[in-house]
């Protein structure tokens, strides 16, 4: 067993995706999956029915009539998008805890962004539904939360060693913990039974050497990622912004109207969708 895996191994034994997130996953992925085996699934939780319901509601879906049952709820936000409120809901708890060297708290802050970004640009530059690249950027950095976990001491050296200027965040790491929050989280996502898109997306998020093809998930969360480190929704303070991969970045710059139109409104979308990502219940 690699450090990785057991730096995984360890997390796991405490913290993982309850039942339900992982069942409504795998309907997700069941083409003969209906819309009643999502309902009795996600009614096993009555906690996550409540919390699912109150999201549906929020601004961020700007709905006209209030929705009352978990059935109208997979009618109004399809089987992805409720998949995607799910995982919020199951990763939510994983990120309480603040400090300056190291804040889960801010990660969340910085994973919500990326997910809401990536979602944007699926939607307006590409024309896409967008609930794949969410959820990759949701989950994108959960490997940071496993290192805290397991490895926190090491974790804020890397962080510190980062903000030094001593390398990158993913160099740093590998010199203090033998590993990086890229490969970890990607394990993670193996173990949760992800999609291949998003586990790439993951695995390989700060890989310059990785080609990128447009408009593949990976692509458009690198990007999201890119753009949310430059707008201050850094995931760990004073790590410098990563460099974008040289095909992308001339995407941006072909498309930076565009691009200049999601950044003036983000802060609009990031105050709808306040109650994705607020983490003080």
């Amino acid at each position: 067993m690699n450090i990785s895996q057991q730096i995984v191994s360890k997390f796991t034994a405490t913290k993982t995706l309850p039942h339900v997130a992982l069942k409504v996953n795998q309907l997700v992925r069941d083409e003969r999956a209906t819309m009643h085996d999502f309902e009795e699934v996600i009614r096993l939780d009555p906690v996550l029915v409540t919390r699912l319901l109150r999201l549906v509601n929020s601004p961020y879906f700007g709905l006209a009539k209030k929705v009352e049952s978990i059935s109208k709820a997979v009618v109004f936000c399809g089987f992805k998008q409720l998949r995607n409120l799910v995982a919020v809901e199951a990763l939510r708890g994983m990120f309480k805890g603040d400090g300056e060297r190291f804040s889960r708290e801010k990660l969340w802050l910085h994973s919500a962004t990326v997910a809401i970004l990536a979602e944007m640009i699926a939607k307006r530059i590409f024309g896409l539904e967008g609930e794949d690249v969410f959820l990759a950027g949701i989950i994108h950095d959960v490997g940071l939360v496993a290192e805290d976990q397991v490895a926190g001491e090491e974790l804020r050296l890397a962080a510190d060693a980062t903000r030094r200027g001593e390398g990158s965040l993913v160099a740093s790491e590998r010199r203090y913990l033998g590993t990086d929050h890229c490969e970890i989280g990607a394990l993670l996502a193996k173990e949760w039974k992800l999609g291949d898109e998003v586990l790439k997306s993951i695995r390989y998020h700060h890989d310059e050497r990785k080609s990128f093809t447009l408009p593949s998930v990976p692509a458009i969360m690198v990007l999201a990622d890119f753009m949310a480190f430059k707008m201050q929704y850094n995931p760990v303070p004073g790590v410098p912004v990563p460099s974008l991969p040289p095909a992308l970045a001339r995407h941006v710059k072909s498309m930076m109207a565009n691009y200049k139109i999601i950044v003036r409104d983000l802060p609009e979308e990031m105050e709808k969708a306040k109650e994705l990502y607020r983490i003080d219940d």
